[in-house]
């Protein structure tokens, strides 16, 4: 019996590299972490039950000036009446992804589109084109990335109203 333990102990020991190596992060799993996030957000998949997919349970973004967990996030999402928008589309530019052995970091251009009713005119819906300058901090959770932390500052702003 003891001789098959110390065999099981060799084998735990020539395994373990390779399981830890399949589980550092890549580029392409950065890349798509952050698009699966924004794929649950868009309002074609929003409210996403399966958001928890692509963030961390303690999960933080930085928007407008205020911080926000994934909840108050989601109700200043509801309050903004974002179920009724027509559209959203989001377009990364500029991407570069920094890898440690369990984390990553990705900054971009986000050029976003939006379509939804114009408050100010029932019936008619309005346009708004934004360029946002994000960074967001990914970790390894249970050995898929998934977001922690995304920090957005938003470059410039055009409302128009869509005719």
């Amino acid at each position: 019996m003891h001789r098959y333990g110390c065999l099981w102990v060799l084998l735990l020991v020539c395994v373990m590299p390779f399981a830890e190596a399949q589980e550092r992060p890549t580029e392409q799993a950065a890349e798509a972490t952050l698009a699966g996030f924004f794929d649950a957000l868009s309002t074609e998949n929003f409210p996403r039950a399966d958001m928890r997919e692509w963030v961390t349970g303690d999960f933080l973004i930085y928007e407008m000036g205020q911080t926000f967990s994934w909840p108050e996030f989601q109700h200043f999402l509801e309050a903004a009446d974002y179920d009724t928008w027509v559209s959203t589309d989001w377009q990364f530019s500029d991407l570069r992804v920094s890898l440690s052995e369990s984390a990553a970091h990705i900054s971009y251009v986000n050029t976003g589109e939006f379509v939804y009713p114009d408050p100010e005119q029932p019936g008619k819906n309005v346009r708004e084109l934004n360029v946002w300058l994000e960074s967001a901090y990914l970790v390894l959770d249970n050995g898929k990335l998934k977001i922690k932390f995304l920090q957005s500052d938003n470059v410039s702003r055009v409302v128009e109203p869509m005719l």
